[in-house]
């Protein structure tokens, strides 16, 4: 039997952080709220080809929208771990329910199991959204005895896309070939090797800002190298990596470090 899933309207449909959005967008994030393989953190397996496939899409229109929504930060996505952080979860899921007797040992164990780079501004949006004890219970139950979860999340292998049911029926409506086109600063197509990968995401959003801004002066890549010669330095790492990523964008000189040059 399938679960119910509330979107609360106008937290949706005239939130201002949907500005932006395009229809696709929307729709994506809709499914993101609803998915089948969602559970009650938010934060969950998602294989691109199963996503895409679900709303009549490939798996690289998929990971277009995516790519879009995490500019706009509204979600995560690790393409290592296949796993999705839908960051506006908490708008339309009750954070006080899910410390409830009745799921708090599976709260705890989805938490536990939550990529480590996102784990400590995962627990401050959830905790913002408690009363005081139910913080105190939930820190409680993170820091007994039980060990954490290693951060490997499993891909789910089975689910409805891959067997039909009997209430199934086919999409066989013609499906457009194009999406809105997105920045043609794709995160997939930049080298990002040198920057670590839990500041990837703002490196990126860095240079999509620029560019819709008209401030990119230098070819995405070139920044990216200078971002990684940042993070080399010993001396001195980027704080802010979104920040910095803007004003190199519009700064970088021929020096051969931009360190020296750092906001």
């Amino acid at each position: 039997m399938g679960r119910q899933r509330t979107i609360r309207d106008q937290n949706f449909w005239r939130s201002p952080r949907l500005m932006n959005c395009t229809t696709e967008d929307k729709v994506a994030l809709l499914h993101l709220l609803t998915a089948p393989d969602s559970n009650i953190t938010g934060v969950y397996p998602l294989v691109p080809r199963i996503a895409g496939a679900e709303l009549g899409w490939t798996a690289d229109q998929w990971l277009q929208v995516i790519h879009r929504l995490q500019d706009e930060d509204l979600v995560r996505y690790d393409h290592n771990r296949f796993v999705v952080w839908v960051r506006l979860w908490w708008d339309h899921h009750s954070a006080s329910q899910v410390t409830g007797p009745k799921l708090r040992d599976r709260t705890v164990s989805e938490i536990r199991r939550i990529p480590g780079e996102w784990l400590g501004e995962f627990l401050n949006d959830f905790k913002e959204r408690l009363t005081g004890d139910q913080q105190r219970l939930v820190e409680d139950l993170l820091h007994s005895d039980r060990p954490r979860v290693p951060e490997e999340v499993p891909i789910p292998q089975q689910c409805g896309i891959d067997t039909l049911s009997a209430n199934a029926r086919p999409n066989n409506k013609p499906q457009p070939k194009t999406l809105t086109e997105t920045s043609s600063v794709s995160s997939r197509k930049l080298d990002m090797s040198g920057i670590p990968s839990e500041h990837q995401t703002n490196v990126h959003r860095g240079l999509v800002k620029a560019m819709t801004s008209g401030k990119l002066r230098f070819a995405p890549q070139v920044i990216v190298n200078a971002m990684a010669e940042n993070y080399r330095s010993v001396s001195s790492k980027p704080q802010n990596a979104m920040a910095l990523t803007l004003y190199l964008a519009e700064h970088l000189n021929n020096a051969p470090s931009a360190n020296s040059s750092r906001p």
